[in-house]
């Protein structure tokens, strides 16, 4: 009978040991994903924050030195037009919801794409610090791009809005069109890199980013920004 019980008991240790060993290599494995992806956002943060010195050189470079050699009034228009889609608007002076709104007017103004714009009074944007709100504007511009490039769209929406979900504001943002939706074309495959950018600036201020398409029935940009990462955004700006 003791020569059972001590069987048992070391059998018990083995499998004890083994489940210890197993949980630490999940640990491990787990944390090692962690810094990975936590490097990877660094990484990206980095990366966008480059893109955006670089928009920022370029449409500097076209204002001050292009744009004073051009003697066209339609090629001086277009300059003027691309510098003013490089620069980032300053959000000191011109609120994220004006200039959502300055993207839809601007996409009536150079296509034949009908755009509605629907942005609530108080969407929650002043709780976002300036760079997410930059990356949100970024993020509607290239949807905007998007639309017009590759949608063969004739009408496009864009809604902003706060909503409750349970006992937390949420902020949303949605742009929607007719269009032909995601396919697998060329042409996806152009639009795929900005939507690429687009996801990586929502893993950066912490906000949901999803498509949602049926083939030939258009495509939604949905992006949810819980309020904790809008608190905690504005927090870091101060």
């Amino acid at each position: 009978m003791i020569v059972v019980y001590n069987r048992l008991f070391w059998l018990f240790v083995l499998v004890i040991t083994a489940l210890i060993l197993v949980m630490c290599y999940l640990y491990l494995a787990m944390r090692r994903s962690l810094q990975r992806e936590s490097q990877s956002l660094a990484f990206s943060h980095l990366a966008i924050l480059g893109l955006e010195t670089e928009r920022r050189r370029i449409s500097r470079e076209l204002h001050d030195t292009v744009l004073p050699l051009v003697a066209d009034p339609a090629v001086s228009a277009l300059i003027r037009s691309i510098s003013m889609e490089l620069n980032s608007p300053d959000f000191t002076r011109l609120s994220l919801k004006d200039s959502l709104a300055g993207l839809c007017s601007q996409c009536n103004s150079r296509t034949e794409i009908e755009c509605v714009c629907s942005i609530e009074e108080d969407p929650g944007f002043a709780g976002l610090s300036a760079e997410s709100q930059l990356h949100l504007y970024r993020m509607v511009q290239e949807a905007f791009t998007n639309i017009e490039k590759h949608s063969r769209a004739n009408r496009v929406s864009l809604v902003a809005r706060s909503y409750n979900r349970g006992t937390a504001k949420n902020i949303l943002i949605c742009v929607s069109d007719d269009g032909i939706g995601l396919q697998n074309s060329k042409e996806n495959d152009a639009a795929g890199l900005g939507m690429r950018s687009m996801r990586q600036r929502a893993a950066i201020i912490g906000a949901r980013l999803d498509f949602i398409s049926e083939s030939g029935n258009g495509l939604m940009v949905r992006t949810e920004i819980p309020p904790s990462h809008s608190r905690a955004n504005s927090e870091a700006a101060g």
